[in-house]
């Protein structure tokens, strides 16, 4: 059963999530007050409103109490946010993720209701202060608060050894996923086959322990 999903400002985050919501196989209501931004969108997700979301009266007659989850990204805005999310929990959402863009605007929707605060600029900012001062590793995404993947160049020690004899498992703690080498991306890679110097590892793990490929 497809999941149903309302997004609820469609700036370059909102719009960006509406998008890949739609690409996964979900039911997409995309909202906003700006006609423009809502004509943009309106060929690539299941639906699209013209409302203000801080507008009680007009939020409780676009069908959102048959929704499973509401993204509401209008972080710029934070007497909006707050508006859209109590009405958002009083129409009974099971699920409400909220953009903010700063810690203290972040708590004050935690108390308000969010089931979940995001921070993206703040995320991003952060990864590619990691990627300038942390070495070779390579950030590629976060799959939860404490796992990421990430992409490093093979190191010296590892070089014409076999996944198998490094037993990254074992040794470090994380999981070889993909090998990018000069031959594309293999996402099955041999264990048995040995890693050469221009090859990349792509790592799964938890944070603290990929944290050690940043030396």
């Amino acid at each position: 059963m497809k999941k149903s999903v309302a997004v609820l400002g469609l700036g370059k985050f909102g719009s960006s999530v509406a998008r890949a919501l739609t690409k996964g196989g979900a039911e997409v209501l995309a909202v906003d007050k700006n006609e423009d931004l809502v004509r943009e969108i309106a060929d690539e997700v299941t639906c699209t409103v013209c409302v203000d979301v801080s507008d009680k009266e007009m939020m409780n007659n676009i069908g959102l109490e048959g929704m499973d989850a509401v993204v509401i990204a209008t972080a710029e805005h934070l007497d909006a946010s707050v508006m859209a999310l109590m009405i958002v929990k009083e129409i009974g959402v099971p699920y409400v993720l909220v953009k903010a863009d700063g810690t203290l605007k972040g708590e004050i929707l935690k108390r308000v209701g969010a089931d979940e605060v995001v921070y993206p600029e703040e995320e991003m900012g952060a990864r590619i202060a990691n990627n300038l001062l942390g070495g070779s590793m390579t950030d590629l995404f976060d799959l939860s608060a404490d796992t990421s993947i990430v992409k490093v160049p093979a190191r010296k020690e590892w070089i014409n050894k076999s996944l198998a004899d490094i037993n990254f498992r074992g040794k470090y703690n994380v999981n070889v996923i993909a090998i990018e080498g000069n031959a594309g991306v293999d996402g099955a890679p041999d264990p048995t086959q040995p890693i050469n110097e221009q090859d990349n590892l792509v790592l799964i793990g938890k944070k603290r322990d990929l944290a050690r490929f940043r030396k």
